[in-house]
């Protein structure tokens, strides 16, 4: 007989990734700069896609801008995978590793993490499929895979993708919700900053200015996203996952 889940409670949440945040400010935000924002900011200054503005050919323009930006998309995306892969270490490593020593680990193990977002990134295909609100709920289910496969330390996809489910049990939705709250929050802000820097670039003169702003605001808010992504992921691990092991006596 399985135990019942521990409600996750998306305050106290909230207030341990603040809490983590504070505690290695400088570092978390120089390896998200560096990882996450900088090499989506060259792709979106470097390589922009710039829509004709026809909402009938919208989605064939962004097939062909990823089709033809597709290994700069996949060098972004996996070093992206390396930073949070990287913040996960040293947030959750019982060794409390450097962050040369986080990087160096993360190395390692990135081909087995980037291969559990894959599988995850088609549960996800697959539940938009199912008219959407699946892929919503597999989102939530899967949102702790990440922390589970570093906390863990049994470096697997399948491996995380089963702590994941575990310490997620009874509680999909309320992930799903907290993360979707935290990431349309980021669009909103996104387009907020992104309008005024828009009128700004027009104003000082010239497409290149108002691009090269548009982008530098796109990958520094995507930045916090992830960040504070990464963040809530390990506060709710430590609630959910971390308090589940300690009740069956599991060790990590």
């Amino acid at each position: 007989m399985q135990d019942k889940p521990t409600p996750f409670d998306a305050g106290r949440a909230w207030t341990d990734a603040m809490a983590l945040l504070n505690g290695q400010r400088e570092i978390l935000l120089t390896i998200t700069g560096f990882f996450i924002m900088l090499p989506a900011l060259l792709l979106n200054a470097l390589r922009p896609f710039v829509a004709s503005g026809k909402s009938e050919t919208w989605m064939a323009e962004i097939a062909a801008w990823t089709e033809a930006n597709f290994l700069w998309i996949l060098l972004v995306a996996v070093l992206a995978a390396l930073g949070r892969l990287a913040m996960l270490i040293l947030l959750l490593g019982p060794d409390r590793p450097t962050v040369g020593e986080a990087l160096a680990a993360g190395a390692k193990l990135l081909a087995m993490f980037v291969i559990m977002d894959v599988l995850i990134g088609l549960m996800l295909l697959g539940g938009s499929l199912l008219f959407i609100v699946p892929a919503f709920y597999i989102f939530g289910r899967t949102f702790l895979a990440e922390a589970g496969f570093v906390a863990r330390r049994v470096h697997g996809p399948l491996a995380g993708l089963t702590a994941g489910f575990e310490a997620s049990r009874g509680n999909g939705w309320r992930l799903f919700l907290m993360a979707a709250i935290i990431y349309v929050a980021g669009v909103i802000l996104t387009a907020a900053i992104g309008s005024i820097v828009g009128v700004i670039g027009a104003l000082a003169g010239g497409s290149g200015l108002d691009r090269f702003l548009s982008a530098f605001v796109d990958a520094v808010c995507g930045a916090g996203v992830s960040l504070l992504l990464v963040l809530v992921g390990v506060a709710a691990w430590r609630q959910l996952g971390e308090d589940r092991n300690l009740r069956r006596g599991v060790a990590r």
